[in-house]
């Protein structure tokens, strides 16, 4: 096998060609300048002519193939933190391999790896030739860049090979570890990351029918990606996450690296899919485990995580490394079941999201749970959800998965019962959308019902309580509009400052957001059309405030 030549970044634009060298692999963009990158994932091998040369048929001249691969760090649950001894060698799948006149650098051919890496070439050309490697996938449209070089495009370089004896050449993305630290480039990161996010996207293509669509996305890391908050360009990134277009990935060396934490990959290409295919509409905001938030932000998190159990199984330990060497972390066991009173289950907890969301895909392995819908059946309620006009919660996700599958609907609720822990803690079994009937409050009372019935004409006192953070269950209260067909004023009173926000089917229709508790919108309603009201509060005091809220023409 020959290792990677170098790692350089490449852009190439119309009479434009720039380098910059990092080591061990090759970087570089494609025709129309954008970015890309390696991941792990299956395509068929193919060949296809570019520039002087020519593939297949009677007229072949040399032939060049081999296998693609790199390095990957697996995680250490019990010591929490990677395990440089024992790194695994993985087949790099599906990525865009170019096939170069080692003189010119003229490209001669183009393919894509397989599923076991390998790729071959049949063509008419230079013997002295060398392969520059993609970190980006075709279908989907996958690309790795680095966010601190201008957005160049990852790719590796291999040495000269003569390609007139039927020559193979094997290509190894190293880690660059040495046994203590990143002594070498880190070759192998770009393509941990494509891989894990191709492998996502290859489990809906291929269990799904009709297959999703996937709009071309991009992953931006570097080993400049920290977090701390700040200037993009300079890694400054807060964490991985995705910004509502593009996911950026932690990268900083004996801080916090998350190339091969495949399982926050896949959570935040969840929030790109959520959005893509489906329906987010969380506020966002920080959050852990044992938190009470608003219903919005416990689906859209617990989804995530549930999601990148279902992705990577049967590895269902979602796991996180960091420190000095990587040897900090944690792990938690999606399949746990946490429902314990101190975990604080609910409708209002991302952990009883991520349980149930697992349990209803997998198979039936435990007494509550008899129901498996697999990865179509998780889909598909994704997709019905998207069109309710309450919020995405986990009332409305398990509505639509009922309503997909009503032969299965007790079995179902016996998943989401399984959580009720006490009064206060707990989901009751799901009747709509709209948590109708629903008793746990999560030691909030002013949270039940999860929407308040708001009618035109009447006043309404809801109750609040603050919180350092404004994601919470306790600052959020949904109320419940129908249209008439005339324009509908609500305002709002309050001692404390509170937002007020009208959406339809997620979509926002208006917004008040001053700092006081004085607020105001306006909108044209449509008869028959359910509309919600949001009313979120900015106490910062763990005190209990009231907004009053009037519905007027």
């Amino acid at each position: 096998m020959i290792s990677a030549r170098s790692l350089v970044l490449r852009r190439t634009l119309p009479f434009l060609f720039s380098t910059l060298a990092l080591g061990l692999v090759a970087g570089c963009d494609d025709e129309n300048g954008s970015s890309s990158t390696n991941s792990s994932s299956s395509s068929s091998s193919s060949s296809s002519s570019s520039g002087s040369g020519g593939a297949g048929g009677e007229d072949v001249g040399f032939r060049l193939s081999g296998t693609l691969s790199y390095e990957y760090v697996p995680f250490d649950v019990d010591l929490e933190k990677l395990d440089y001894g024992k790194i695994e060698k993985r087949p790099i799948r599906g990525a865009s391999v170019r096939l170069i006149d080692a003189d010119t650098d003229a490209e001669i051919a183009k393919t894509s790896s397989d599923d076991e890496g390998a790729y071959s070439f049949d063509y008419m050309g230079a013997a002295k030739v060398k392969l520059w490697v993609y970190a980006e996938t075709e279908a989907p449209s996958l690309t790795v860049e680095d966010n601190t070089s201008g957005d160049a495009v990852y790719v590796m370089e291999s040495n000269t090979a003569d390609s007139a004896a039927d020559a193979k050449l094997d290509v190894l993305a190293a880690t660059g570890w040495d046994g203590t630290a990143y002594t070498k480039t880190r070759a192998a990161a770009p393509f941990a990351v494509l891989d894990t996010a191709y492998l996502s996207a290859k489990r809906f293509l291929d269990e799904v029918s009709p297959p999703p669509v996937f709009p071309p996305l991009k992953f931006n890391w570097s080993v400049n990606n920290r977090p701390e908050d700040g200037d993009k360009a300079l890694g400054q990134i807060g964490t991985s996450h995705f910004d509502g277009e593009e996911l950026y990935i932690l990268g900083k060396e004996d801080v916090d690296t998350d190339e091969f934490d495949s399982h926050i990959t896949v959570h935040e290409w969840g929030h790109w899919f959520n959005k893509t295919l489906g329906r987010a509409d969380t506020i966002g905001g920080t959050h852990s485990s044992s938190d009470i938030e608003d219903p919005r932000v416990a689906f859209s998190e617990g989804f995530c995580t549930a999601l990148s159990a279902i992705v990577l199984d049967p590895d269902t330990t979602y796991t996180d490394s960091s420190g000095p060497q990587q040897a900090s972390g944690f792990s938690n066991d999606v399949e746990m079941n946490e429902n314990n009173v101190e975990k604080n289950p609910g409708w209002f907890s991302e952990t009883t999201v991520e349980g149930v969301v697992y349990d209803l895909y997998d198979g039936p392995n435990e007494p509550f749970d008899q129901v498996s819908v697999g990865i179509s059946g998780i889909y598909a309620a994704l997709r019905t959800q998207k069109d309710k006009p309450s919020f995405t919660t986990i009332f409305s996700y398990v509505a639509s998965l009922k309503e997909n599958n009503p032969q299965a609907a007790a079995d179902i609720d016996a998943v989401t019962s399984f959580y009720n822990a006490s009064a206060d803690f707990g989901v009751d079994p799901i009747e709509d959308e709209w948590g109708t009937n629903e008793t746990h409050s999560g030691g909030f009372p002013g949270s039940l019902p999860v929407y308040k019935e708001g009618v035109v004409g009447n006043s309404y006192t809801v109750d609040l309580t603050g919180d350092t953070e404004t994601n919470r269950l306790s600052q959020n209260v949904y109320v419940r509009i129908e249209g008439d067909g005339m324009s509908i004023t609500v305002t709002s009173t309050s001692p404390s400052d509170v937002d007020l926000a009208v959406f339809k089917a997620g979509v926002l229709v208006t917004t008040d957001g001053n700092v006081s508790g004085e607020e105001s919108v306006t909108f044209d309603s449509e008869a028959g059309t359910i509309y919600v009201l949001s009313v979120r509060g900015f106490n910062t005091m763990p005190v209990s405030y009231g907004a009053e809220i009037t519905i007027s023409h």
